[in-house]
């Protein structure tokens, strides 16, 4: 399945789209492991074409961020995934 890049408003709120901004991250962060890149697009500034990306050496840094979220939401299984992934960074 193809991958979904979230697109947000610029003058959106973020706190409203960080489950779908944390799930884009935790996606393109395993795909670009998959394919050896170095950079994921996390999500589109609406009717900008401009992509928001994440370089290889933030995505600890990125995946704790969403580890903490998705542990405030009692989400275990999305903390497992991350954990899985910090490990294979």
């Amino acid at each position: 399945m193809a991958r979904r890049i979230p697109i947000i408003s610029y003058n959106e709120e973020l706190s409203i789209k960080k489950p779908q901004v944390y799930k884009s991250l935790i996606e393109g962060v395993s795909e670009a492991i998959k394919t050896n890149n170095n950079e994921i697009k996390l999500c589109e500034i609406k009717s900008t074409n401009t992509y928001l990306t994440v370089h290889k050496n933030n995505w600890s840094s990125s995946l704790a961020s969403a580890l903490n979220f998705y542990i405030e939401q009692e989400e275990y299984e999305k903390c497992s995934e991350i954990k899985n992934l910090i490990h294979k960074i």
